[in-house]
């Protein structure tokens, strides 16, 4: 994206990183425009005899090495004072074509386009060993980062990936015969392959530097074969790199891969495996997306603030983040970015406990300590990551909030989110809970080591009934005990057995246990609260954090951990993952098969 205003030009990346000095060869032809001031969108690159743009050869231009860089624009957002980003694709291109002279070819080129005949486009682009092609919805409103109104269609296959890693080579002068690069899956690292071709004699000593300032002596990721690691050097996982390949092996390796060279514009926290979509899916999601533009979004997009800075939007996961910089926790400087790299690194831990399940959130615009409110109703302006399931309600019905993926995680950040609280049901079946909550709350004041002693004589007693649960710290100051169940019961049912345990425990214990909300009857004492158990009510989700301030994230731990516990709040935001380290502290969770029990002798809940 580049400014023009004055004749003073500052271009940036996707990113929003200022590299108008490494592209300082454009800036005289961008400053010689005629207009005042104008926003252009375009990508910089250096091709061959044949008009082939070559990443590697960009590469080498901005390290001050041969290449003549151009700036194919193919986009205006704004011309002397006018948003033009409401208008269709095809109008604002044929004013950046009057504004360049409809020139094609020197510093500046006007990226032309052709109607139609996609097939027959894509076929020639192929044959004509070019990268691709990218088909764009004529009529579309401008908007930031990617959308479904684009679509690239790839001649072969190329990703970037994270180095994590490099081989010696035995060749007199050659620094490394290959790279080790690694890719996020389920927000963890996983090791994809080697690449040993590609390399000029510059990027070969460039990279060998770049490795030397990285350098670590462990592997980032545990899965690098034996026979590999024990012959490789390792660096931290900073470094992201163009890779041209052939396809995937079975087992998820690059196969003839060949390196195009490092991308400086792009943080190795958000490079993920790449997968196709299949054309005739492709085009339906397209054409949905062009259906559901009404005329309100197309103001809002009119509308948007077009401000280009280092806090500027970024696609994070697929998710449009606006101010990704916003300090969400000020006493431990986590922003909206921080906490997105907290749920992507555990998203593969935490997704399974919060998928299509209805969930209410606990939104804070303005982060931790300041107003927050409570919402569990779906309503406009929400990320399509988040989906709307139809919950009757006491008169009529609603539409209620749920996620499916990582995307959904990424949004809830964007959308002020600082707690998650999914239902004890899932979305294909509300009326049959699977899920049973029982909060250890303890009155201000109380040693964590009475919260602990309440939680594990809960669990015993769920025990002796057949249940076999699980412990989760809150991040606030109580103990969640969570049992897994099939489903086959109803919620009053589920209350019910929920409720009268809790009464037996204050019955029993009345000088420790109260089950009652009253903080009257509560002084000195710990609320067993069942009332988490009913249809609508919810928990907050493993791995969330809490709406308070310290940046506290909600733990699963396993019953030896929490008898070793100080308090409730081990774990800030960042530090999820190394907490869990390689043992999951819940491993039988998904495997228990239990049925809500009704054992002989159990007191019924007193009639009200």
């Amino acid at each position: 994206m580049t400014s023009v205003a004055d004749g003073r030009v500052v271009m940036r990346t996707r990113k929003g990183l200022d590299w108008t000095d490494r592209f300082r060869p454009l800036v005289p032809a961008l400053a010689r425009l005629d207009c005042g001031a104008v926003l252009l969108d375009g990508e910089i690159a250096v091709a061959d005899a044949q008009g082939r743009t070559n990443f590697g050869a960009l590469q080498d231009a901005l390290s001050g090495g041969r290449g003549r860089m151009a700036y194919y624009l193919f986009d205006i957002l704004h011309l002397d004072g006018e948003d033009l980003r409401g208008k269709p694709l095809t109008a604002r291109k044929e004013i950046l074509k009057g504004l360049l002279g409809g020139r094609t070819n020197g510093p500046l080129a006007y990226s032309d386009h052709i109607m139609g005949h996609g097939d027959d486009v894509y076929a020639d682009a192929c044959r004509l060993h070019l990268e691709g092609v990218i088909s764009k919805l004529a009529a579309a409103p401008y908007r930031s980062g990617r959308s479904k109104g684009w679509l690239k269609s790839k001649c072969g296959m190329e990703q970037e990936f994270v180095v994590i890693g490099w081989r010696p080579s035995g060749k007199a002068g050659r620094p490394f015969s290959s790279i080790l690069l690694a890719v996020r899956e389920g927000g963890r690292l996983r090791y994809a392959g080697r690449v040993g071709t590609g390399y000029s004699e510059t990027r070969l000593r460039g990279l060998r530097a770049e490795f030397g300032r990285r350098a670590r002596k462990t592997p980032p990721t545990d899965d690098v074969p034996p026979a590999i690691a024990r012959q490789a050097r390792f660096v931290e996982p900073e470094l992201v790199a163009e890779i041209e390949f052939r396809g995937w092996t079975r087992d998820g390796l690059v196969r003839q891969g060949s390196f195009k060279g490092l991308r400086g514009d792009k943080p190795a926290t958000e490079i993920v495996r790449e997968r196709p979509m299949a054309r005739r899916k492709a085009v339906a999601s397209a054409k949905k997306e062009k259906a559901g533009r009404t005329r309100a979004a197309r103001t809002a997009a009119a509308r948007a603030d077009v401000r280009i800075s280092d806090d500027g939007p970024e696609e994070i996961a697929g998710v449009r983040v606006t101010h990704p910089d916003r300090v969400l926790f000020p006493a431990q400087g986590i922003t909206k970015r921080k906490l997105i790299e907290h749920y992507l690194s555990i998203a593969d831990a935490m997704l399974p406990h919060i998928v299509e399940r209805p969930i209410s959130l606990v939104r804070c615009p303005r982060g931790s300590g300041k107003a927050c409110f409570f919402q569990k109703h779906a309503s406009d302006g929400f990320p399509d990551d988040f989906k709307a399931v139809r919950i009757r309600e006491k008169s009529g019905a609603d539409q209620y909030l749920y996620i499916e993926d990582e995307g959904g995680l990424v949004a809830s950040v964007q959308m002020g989110v600082l707690e998650l609280h999914p239902w004890g049901c899932h979305v294909d079946a509300i009326e049959k809970p699977d899920r049973m909550i029982f909060d250890i709350d303890p009155d201000a004041g109380l040693d964590f080591a009475h919260v602990r002693a309440a939680a594990a004589e809960l669990r015993d007693r769920l025990q002796e009934t057949g249940l076999e649960t699980f412990p989760m710290v809150t991040g606030g100051k109580g103990v969640h005990v969570i049992a897994p169940l099939m489903r086959g019961h109803s919620w009053d049912e589920h209350r019910a057995f929920a409720e009268a345990l809790a009464r037996v425990m204050a019955e029993d214990s009345p000088d420790r246990y109260v089950a009652s909300m009253s903080k009257a009857k509560r002084k000195g004492k710990i609320f067993i609260d069942y009332l988490r158990n009913t249809r609508g009510a919810t928990a907050v989700a493993p791995f969330s954090t809490r709406a308070r301030p310290g940046a506290y994230v909600a733990m699963p731990v396993s019953w030896p951990q929490l008898a070793r516990m100080k308090d409730a709040h081990p774990v800030r935001v960042g530090e999820a993952r190394r907490y869990l380290g390689r043992r999951d502290p819940w491993p039988d969770y998904f495997k228990v098969r239990q049925k809500l029990p009704t054992p002989k002798g159990q007191r019924p809940p007193p009639k009200r």
